[in-house]
């Protein structure tokens, strides 16, 4: 009886949550904005799989206020700085303190996807590192354009690579001693590359929140989307579409493929009930 009961008030909430979902859908579906339906071009850092999750996000969220966007995959560092020129619509996903330094592009509440930045060694190595302090005695090899490794490796330690295969490839060959990563990005590169003597290490350095970025001569999208992101948190459906995501790309890496950029088809399915 109390199962049943606990089962009832759980499918009662649910309920609720799509509901009110539906109505944020309905609202905006009436707006006189949703009359301005466009497509939108979004910058993102290339060869790295956390990106992939906010993707998903964007591409739902965008078409419930009648619009499209596309993906245009650059160098990290590239792609935030043609961002805050308005050569895009805007970025994909990025940390915090991005805004501070790019003011030309607006930060979007609340974060709609999260990393743990992690060192990555190759197996056996003798590395503690428990803190970005602690960073000091090795070579660390970084992605340039990644702000939060930018920012809080030590700048005479930091060794510069242009993306993740190659960082990757540089532990492997030990020819860094740490790579800093996303931890799910981290994991994916070594499935990916068949490198099982590549691990983390066992405690991240950092969580980071990772929020959406409009360039400003787009502000009028921002109350919508901020909206609709405020529906997906409070019904748990930005961290189902994280958690599928991740299992998805880690099963095609294990299978030598790549995420499916050019439809997102092999993704449909983290929306099903």
């Amino acid at each position: 009886m109390l199962k049943a009961r606990e089962l009832h008030q759980e499918t009662k909430a649910v309920m609720k949550s799509w509901v009110a979902l539906i109505g944020i859908t309905v609202l905006i579906a009436l707006s006189p904005i949703n009359l301005r339906a466009e497509t939108f071009t979004f910058a993102v850092a290339d060869n790295t799989i956390d990106t992939v999750v906010s993707e998903v996000i964007l591409k739902k969220a965008y078409r419930m206020l009648g619009h499209q966007i596309e993906i245009l995959r650059l160098p990290a560092k590239r792609a935030l700085e043609n961002a805050n020129a308005g050569i895009y619509d805007g970025d994909v996903q990025r940390i915090f303190n991005v805004a501070k330094s790019h003011t030309n592009l607006i930060r979007l509440e609340p974060p709609i996807n999260y990393i743990h930045g992690t060192g990555f060694v190759n197996k056996g190595a003798k590395i503690d590192v428990r803190s970005w302090d602690d960073l000091k005695k090795y070579k660390v090899g970084i992605i340039l354009g990644i702000r939060f490794a930018e920012t809080n490796v030590p700048k005479q330690n930091a060794v510069i690579f242009h993306n993740y295969k190659k960082l990757t490839a540089a532990i492997a060959s030990n020819g860094i001693d740490i790579g800093i990563y996303p931890e799910s990005n981290g994991i994916y590169q070594t499935l990916f590359s068949n490198e099982e003597n590549i691990v983390p290490l066992e405690t991240p350095l950092a969580k980071f929140e990772l929020y959406h970025y409009i360039h400003k001569k787009n502000h009028w999208l921002t109350n919508d989307l901020q909206r609709i992101f405020a529906e997906f948190a409070k019904n748990g459906t930005l961290m189902k579409v994280r958690q599928r995501v991740l299992e998805i790309s880690f099963s095609r890496a294990r299978k030598g493929l790549e995420p499916c950029f050019i439809d997102y088809a092999c993704y449909q399915s983290v929306w099903d009930d």
